[in-house]
């Protein structure tokens, strides 16, 4: 079945700017959206319904209705868990289950693979870079103070135009982690695109099919079936956090100097302790 949010990851480069406004607006606004009459969302959007209609077709659907039919059906499947974040206490056995689903679909999708890749990468890299914005950060700065106990030369950048400075210095060697909910930021991708033309190698935590992944050396891809939040929800993180555990726990396991570096790292907190 067909999902908007997975074909808008995989089509963005194909829109154009008009395209891309009426598309993102549709993503934010979609239980306004799947009420709207392609002449009514023309018309918010001020451009013309046949500009709507091809925006549809570009994302692989055969018009607005089609479109309409498959968001509503996602906002469906969202709020089927009925998870209230209001009162997590009184729900919590719904949102146990709401975690435990999560982390099934990742690792039916997660491939070792490329996690075996991605951690081989980041093991013998001179420098690793952290690129990431705005909710995404909150994970992009767990990674960085996991790689910093194993012994890791690494910076976590969330300015597009350090992240532009930052691609422009590295070389071979070097790796980058680029951690995107969506995959679809322009900025994160031109600095991933500037990052390989200098021989550095990319490694993505990014939905599977969005331009970020797709751009990647390595695609550690993120799944979510169901998402309470569109940007920085709870789903998104927990995904996340779960990737990047599982890198830490690979290269921890792979890297025996890694390992030095963590049980240094563990007795420093001991004596703190006493």
């Amino acid at each position: 079945m067909k999902s908007f949010i997975n074909q808008f990851n995989e089509k963005l480069p194909a829109l154009t700017k008009i395209e891309e406004k009426i598309a993102r607006f549709i993503l934010e606004n979609p239980e306004s959206s799947v009420k709207m009459s392609v002449q009514s969302l023309a018309a918010k959007a001020s451009v013309a319904p046949s500009t709507v209609i091809k925006m549809c077709r570009k994302l692989g659907f055969s018009g607005f209705s089609e479109l309409k039919l498959t968001l509503a059906s996602e906002m469906n499947l969202a709020l089927a868990r009925n998870v209230n974040l209001d009162d997590v206490q009184s729900t919590f056995g719904d949102y146990n289950g709401f975690v435990a689903e999560l982390i099934e679909a990742e690792l039916a999708h997660l491939r070792r693979e490329e996690l075996e890749k991605a951690s081989k990468i980041i093991g013998n890299a001179r420098y690793v870079d952290i690129y990431s914005f705005g909710f995404d950060s909150i994970e992009g700065l767990d990674l960085y103070h996991k790689l910093v106990l194993l012994g890791k030369r690494v910076q976590h950048i969330e300015n597009g135009y350090m992240q532009m400075i930052s691609a422009s210095r590295l070389k071979e060697g070097d790796a980058v982690v680029a951690i995107s909910s969506t995959g679809t930021s322009r900025d994160l991708y031109a600095a991933v695109k500037h990052a390989k033309h200098f021989k550095a190698k990319v490694i993505s935590i990014a939905p599977e099919s969005s331009v970020l992944s797709k751009e990647a050396d390595v695609a550690l891809n993120t799944h979510f079936k169901k998402l309470i939040l569109r940007d920085g929800g709870i789903a998104t993180r927990i995904v996340q956090s779960f990737v990047i555990d599982e890198l830490f726990i690979k290269i921890l396991k792979k890297d025996e100097k890694a390992k030095e570096y963590y049980e240094r790292f563990k007795e420093v907190l001991d004596l703190k302790r006493r």
